[in-house]
């Protein structure tokens, strides 16, 4: 009796969530649209009045040379994002390992502790199973 009331509650919550993604990724999209629209507009109007100042081939130059920096500059930025990243990777690794070689040592050293551990682990996930039968 309890299964059909869950499946229709999480039923119409997945439901609700796919039509609100679905609903959210158009409004994305038309968002983007019209932000490069804008972006694209303002790039003309910078060239036609960067024409007026320097020339049409000055201004072209100009407008290159912008994009080509910033162009330069997010791409250092992804490069020290990377780094950032590979170095708490290998901290992260390094944890692990001394952990486990930690856990090595402690195994070695103590056998009968270990093997207590291991009992009570075992123990105790078969009393979790025999009440879960219930």
């Amino acid at each position: 009796m309890l299964f059909p009331i869950l499946s229709l509650l999480i039923g119409n919550s997945v439901h609700r969530t796919v039509a609100r993604t679905k609903r959210n990724g158009i409004f994305i999209v038309l968002a983007a649209v019209f932000l490069l629209t804008a972006y694209v507009l303002a790039v003309t109007a910078g060239a036609i009045w960067l024409a007026g100042v320097y020339g049409p081939v000055g201004a072209a130059l100009f407008l290159a040379a912008c994009a080509l920096l910033i162009g330069i500059v997010v791409l250092i930025v992804m490069m020290l994002m990377n780094v950032q990243d590979a170095r708490r990777a290998q901290e992260r690794r390094l944890a692990i390992e001394s952990l486990a070689a930690a856990s090595i040592s402690l195994v070695r050293s103590q056998p009968l502790l270990t093997a207590g551990v291991l009992a009570v682990i075992v123990a105790t996930n078969l009393m979790r199973s025999k009440h879960g039968d219930d």
